[in-house]
């Protein structure tokens, strides 16, 4: 009888720790915060194991992965959408350089200056940083920066005791001077020239070379038609109008594209970003692993700059989020030190923490941060404006038909200055 009592008595104890254990577990359930990330593509799992360390480091907080498309113009697109159609999903999404003013003056994304004090703003480079800020506030934070460079394959150079060109003239020259002695299997230049972003960075960065711009320092007026302006699109359109200086394609090349010719060994120059440089370094994609060189962009003439585009990515907080704290804990953990270097290590990707920049091992995977790190500081933002989208749109469309010789550089440049006018003015804002 007495051995019935004791068997009942742990039946019951171990019936009771199960109800307290499911109990338990049911309560952590219900208080598991999940929010939703909307991020690049996550080729590399770089992503995946930046979430991990997070969700170690925050356990009650779970973030959800949701890959856009590789396209910068399709994300923009479905995270726009996502929020025009009320689709309240998006707690924390990936945001080009040139989105915040958009994001903001639509009051879909959350200020940020509460969460993120002056001790902590010093960490960043200046120049992406200020690219997140407009109207008095702080909508973003980079995690990473972008910047555009002139790779060089320095094994030609070398061979032919030809120096690194400092204007866009003596690259020309120095493609010929090496295309006559190699053969016209080499190309003397690349870049990304589709009608997309990518052509408008790389027009912004010959219109520099020459002394242009777009609009003045306040952003209130339109300077865009001026003979600098003209003269950088000009050199544009000569470079690919010259015999064996670019890929007849380049006006269909996007960043990949480009890369390819220049990775198999086909070409002497390429304008592109840093996140080109693994792969140019990575033997099983590149043919000229090794031989790979990196410089400014050159200059157009003495009135110029060899001014790089500011690219790069930041975080940025939805207004709507039901979990904002959460998103906003994420956010930072984003941008941090720790997830920077794993995308720097992993992506070669360029910090946006300047403290990463004396990392030995970010270094070592990529030595040209050294010499290259003024360059990065003072990259050029583009325009900023809540209209920058459509700014971006006029400023490719007309250059991309100018390098077909559908129009006059001077036309084009007029063009762009219309329909900026135009959309600047649209309900009365200027």
């Amino acid at each position: 009888m007495r051995k019935n009592i004791i068997l009942a008595l742990m039946a019951f104890a171990i019936t009771f720790l199960i109800i307290q254990t499911v109990n338990l577990v049911t309560a952590n359930k219900e208080k598991e915060i999940i929010i939703n990330y909307y991020s690049q593509p996550d080729l590399s799992g770089a992503v995946k194991e930046i979430i991990e360390l997070f969700e170690n480091e925050n356990p009650d907080i779970k973030v959800n992965l949701v890959e856009l498309p590789e396209n910068t113009e399709d994300k923009f697109e479905t995270i726009k959408k996502a929020f025009q159609s009320g689709e309240m999903s998006v707690d924390v999404f990936d945001s080009d350089v040139v989105w915040p003013p958009i994001f903001a003056s639509a009051g879909w994304v959350e200020p940020l200056d509460e969460y993120i004090d002056e001790q902590e703003e010093e960490r960043f480079l200046k120049g992406p940083l200020e690219a997140n800020r407009f109207m008095g506030s702080l909508w973003g934070i980079p995690y990473r920066i972008d910047s555009g460079m002139l790779y060089y394959r320095r094994d030609l150079l070398e061979k032919y005791e030809r120096p690194v060109p400092k204007t866009w003239d003596e690259l020309i020259d120095t493609s010929n001077y090496i295309i006559e002695r190699e053969g016209s299997h080499l190309y003397g230049f690349g870049a990304s020239w589709d009608k997309f972003e990518g052509l408008t960075a790389s027009a912004l960065e010959f219109a520099w070379a020459y002394g242009g711009r777009v609009l003045s320092e306040d952003g209130k007026e339109i300077e865009i038609e001026s003979k600098d302006f003209i003269e950088g699109i000009e050199k544009m359109v000569q470079i690919v109008n010259t015999p064996n200086m670019t890929h007849p394609d380049i006006t269909t090349f996007r960043s990949g594209d480009a890369r390819v010719i220049f990775n198999e060994g086909n070409q002497i120059f390429i304008r592109d970003w840093s996140s080109g440089w693994e792969i140019s370094q990575n033997p099983e994609k590149s043919s000229v692993a090794g031989l790979v060189g990196i410089s400014e962009l050159p200059l157009g003439n003495s009135r110029g700059k060899n001014q790089t585009t500011l690219g790069g990515w930041q975080v940025m907080v939805s207004s709507f989020s039901k979990n904002k704290d959460a998103a906003i804990e994420f956010a930072k953990f984003r941008a941090g030190e720790e997830a920077q270097k794993i995308g720097a290590m992993r992506n070669s990707h360029l910090p946006s923490i300047k403290k990463l920049y004396n990392d030995s091992e970010i270094n070592n995977s990529m030595p040209f941060l050294k010499y290259m790190y003024p360059s990065f500081e003072n990259a050029n933002p583009r325009p900023t404006s809540p209209y920058y989208a459509d700014i971006s749109i006029s400023i490719q469309s007309e250059v991309h038909k100018a390098l077909l010789l559908e129009q006059s550089s001077d036309q084009a440049v007029k063009n762009m200055k219309e329909s900026i006018e135009l959309i600047m003015n649209t309900d009365g804002n200027k």
